[in-house]
């Protein structure tokens, strides 16, 4: 049974330039802590990952897994192929607002391995606040 979250917030950079953020998956140990491997394994014409593979510290596990990504007009979403974990997708959709873009997150995730539910919800939440915060400081840095 896949868990999902959302939100949203204003990062007060062009949605180009967070999407370059985005696309930088190799970067992503420096700025996400759970990170500890993440390897684009193939491109589209446009030099954006098609597919990547990521290995991240979940806490209860090292989670292993292949996403493939695609690239709609207002963002990017992804989902798994391969891996330790049954299913992961998710996205982020761009709007410009006031003082920057407004970045709205969806994630949902499968573990496939039995966790207590509150600590299933918990973790979603904190996957969701953690990426938009740490995907905002590090968009604004680099502006």
């Amino acid at each position: 049974m896949a868990d999902s979250g959302s939100d949203s917030i204003v990062i007060a950079a062009p949605a180009d330039k967070i999407l370059e953020v985005v696309a930088d998956i190799e970067a992503y140990p420096e700025w996400m802590s759970a990170f500890v491997q993440a390897r684009v394994i193939e491109r589209n014409e446009n030099g954006r990952p098609l597919r990547a593979e990521f290995e991240v510290d979940a806490k209860i596990k090292v989670a292993e897994y292949v996403l493939e990504y695609e690239y709609p007009v207002d963002g990017v979403t992804w989902k798994s192929v391969e891996g330790n974990v049954k299913e992961i997708a998710g996205s982020y959709s761009f709007k410009e607002s006031a003082g920057g873009t407004e970045v709205i997150y969806e994630y949902s995730i499968d573990t496939g391995f039995p966790i207590p539910g509150f600590l299933r919800k918990q973790g979603v939440k904190v996957m969701v606040s953690s990426a938009l915060n740490d995907l905002k400081r590090r968009a604004e840095s680099l502006t």
